[in-house]
Parts: structure tokens; C-alpha cells; sequence
């Protein structure tokens, strides 16, 4: 008997009538925004698109399942339905394909009614299991320990602060204590360590550097034991930041660091710049998506070098080619230089009062 063909791929059909209908609500006003900007908001619908199509062709169904659950759950993401990003969430949940694929393999992709509705409900099971584990589960800090450290003023008047990790996320804000430089905790894997490097001030000013001393090979638990440290608000300070794979907040109100450098290879950043000052301040990424709060009022000039990247500015602001401006501000107002690089993902300007 003549083996039945699977049907064909519905996908490139699928994304462009897709990408047709958005592009035309656009042009008609219905839908804010540029195409590039849209684009870097919507990208998980071409998950939920591949899963469809695998649905369509037969191509197992637990993968497929876990396509639209991912899609949808990162989409919910973009659209800040969720805490975290689309970026973000795909560098907790990825695994969860390698299941899925994995158990396909075994399954195959022919069976009968009710073994296939099993596939499904393992499917919805796993896309539900891995969010859970990935937000609230208490089991990800298994194989984790927490490293206190706190590193004191030293009578240093300013002071150089760098902090460089692999893979996790990094939360920074002032607050510590006046007799502190920085105080806090890094959660690292239990085989790695928390090397700081330290130089007394000269001529008043110390520095400082915090990195984690290990091997990384594959992005695993990139939510789980965040650092979490707090910088001292009073001394003029320059602060560095560094993260292979993860997300970053820096919350820098109220604090004195005129000038910070942050670069990221994979996920997202999140920038709150401090209002009272002039900030000069650089944020890098390869793949993801940077979100930079500016004080309302300041005179803000933002200078952006990107390739395939979506952009958000608040209105008012004035473009000359790459270059963004805010509108014109109050005489003697904090003026803050802002340069961004970023390859691939989405840049958010947001004002703050």
C-alpha cells in the first residue's frame, strides 16, 4: 500500500501573510510604531507559526506544542504581560526544546487518538513545569551557594567599580551603607568562586573589580541566585558592568556615578541613569534588549550604532540620522550622553519623573 505524503510546509505562507496584514496596519495607523520596532516586539509569532506547522505536517506533537506554548509565553513577554522580556525568557526556558525534540525521537511521529493526546498533554505539561521552574520554583538553587561580600569606604573620596559575570543576572542600586564602597551577594555554582580585586585609594580615588572565577560552557539557570549588591550613594564613582548571558538591572537613582559602561552579550539590560548630574554612559549588546530610563527635563543626547534593531523614543525627541535628541530643556539642566551598540534585539528610551 502507497505510504500517505505528509502535507507540505504552511510556514513561509503563514509568515508572510503575517508579516503582510502587520505591515499594512502600520501604514494605515492602527499599529504604532516603525516596521524594525514592531518587528523586535513581535518576533516570538514565528515561533507560534513553526509550531503550527509542525501541527499541520505531522512532525511529532510535543514539540510542536512547545513551540506555540514558548511563542506565546515570550510574545506575552514583549508585551509586558510578563516580568520578563521575550529575550530574557528564552534564555531560561530554551531547554525545554531539547526535551521536546528528545521526545519525539522516542514517540515518533505516527500513533494512535489516544497516544497522541498524550503527546500533547506531556507537551503543555513541560511548557507549564518549565515556567514554573523558571520563575517561582525554589528547586533551580540546587547546586548554588550565595557569597556574601562587602568592601569598605576606605576613606576613598571616588572610586572605579567593575563587575564582570558569565552567565545570571546582576542587580545594582545604591543604598549601601555610608561607610561602604559596595555590599551585597552573588549567587555562583558551588564549584566556582567570587574573586574581588581591590586597590586602596590613590590620591583619594580606590577601585574595585568583582568577578566570578569558573567555567561556563552552556547558559543553564540564568535566573536562579541573582547578584544583588548595593553601591554607595555619596562618592563620585565610575561604574563598569559586564554579562555573557542573562539580564541586568541597574538602578543608579540617587547615587553619584557620573559615568558607567555596560556590556552584554545575550538578554537584556535595564538602565535607570541618576537625575541631578551630567552622566556620560555607554550600553552595548549583541543579541537582546536594552531598556535606558533618563530623568524628565535633562538634556539627553543619545547616539546609537545598530544593525537589525527596533527603536522606542519618547516623543518630543528630535532624530538626525543616528542620533536622537531630547527636546530642548531647561537652562542649566544635567545634560547625559548616552552611546548604544547593539546588533540584534530592541532599544526602549523611557522617561522618568
Amino acid at each position: 500500500m502507497e505510504e500517505k505524503k505528509k502535507p507540505g510546509s504552511l510556514f513561509f505562507p503563514l509568515l508572510l501573510v503575517a508579516l503582510g496584514v502587520f505591515i499594512f496596519l502600520i501604514n494605515i495607523g492602527t499599529v504604532s510604531g516603525s516596521l524594525w520596532e514592531n518587528l523586535m516586539q513581535y518576533w516570538p509569532v514565528i515561533l507560534i507559526i513553526a509550531g503550527l506547522d509542525g501541527l499541520y505536517r505531522r512532525d511529532g506533537w510535543v514539540g510542536p506544542m512547545v513551540l506555540l506554548g514558548l511563542g506565546t509565553i515570550m510574545l506575552l513577554g514583549n508585551l509586558h504581560y510578563l516580568e520578563f522580556g521575550g529575550f530574557a525568557l528564552f534564555l531560561r526556558l530554551w531547554p525545554i526544546l531539547l526535551v521536546a525534540i528528545g521526545l519525539d525521537v522516542i514517540f515518533g511521529h505516527r500513533g494512535s487518538v489516544w497516544s497522541n493526546l498524550f503527546r500533547v498533554v506531556i507537551g503543555l505539561a513541560l511548557v507549564g513545569g518549565i515556567v514554573w521552574l523558571a520563575t517561582i520554583s525554589p528547586f533551580f538553587s540546587v547546586g548554588m551557594k550565595s557569597v556574601d561580600f562587602e568592601q569598605s569606604l576606605d576613606k576613598a573620596t571616588s572610586s572605579d567599580v567593575r563587575f564582570a559575570m558569565a552567565v545570571g543576572e546582576m542587580n545594582l542600586s545604591g543604598g549601601a551603607d555610608k561607610d561602604m564602597l559596595v555590599s551585597g551577594n552573588a549567587g555562583l555554582p558551588k564549584e566556582m568562586t567570587l574573586d574581588p580585586y581591590y586597590s586602596a585609594p590613590v590620591n583619594g580615588k580606590s577601585s574595585l573589580l568583582l568577578e566570578g572565577n569558573g567555567l561556563v560552557i552552556i547558559p543553564i539557570n540564568t535566573n536562579i541566585s541573582p547578584w544583588i549588591f548595593d553601591l554607595n550613594s555619596d562618592i563620585p564613582m565610575t561604574l563598569s558592568t559586564e554579562l555573557g548571558v542573562g539580564q541586568m538591572r541597574i538602578d543608579l537613582t540617587g547615587t553619584n556615578v557620573n559615568e558607567i559602561n555596560t556590556e552584554m552579550g545575550v538578554g537584556q539590560t535595564i538602565l535607570t541613569l541618576p537625575s541631578g548630574m551630567d552622566v556620560d554612559a555607554a550600553v552595548s549588546g549583541a543579541v537582546g534588549e536594552l531598556i535606558i530610563r533618563v530623568p524628565a527635563g535633562a538634556e539627553v543626547v543619545i547616539k546609537t550604532d545598530k544593525a537589525i534593531v527596533g527603536s522606542r523614543i519618547p516623543d518630543g525627541y528630535v532624530r538626525d540620522g543616528d542620533t536622537f535628541r531630547s527636546p530642548a530643556a531647561k537652562t542649566g539642566a544635567d545634560k547625559i550622553t548616552i552611546q548604544v551598540d547593539l546588533a540584534i534585539g530592541s532599544i526602549s528610551i523611557e522617561e522618568i519623573d
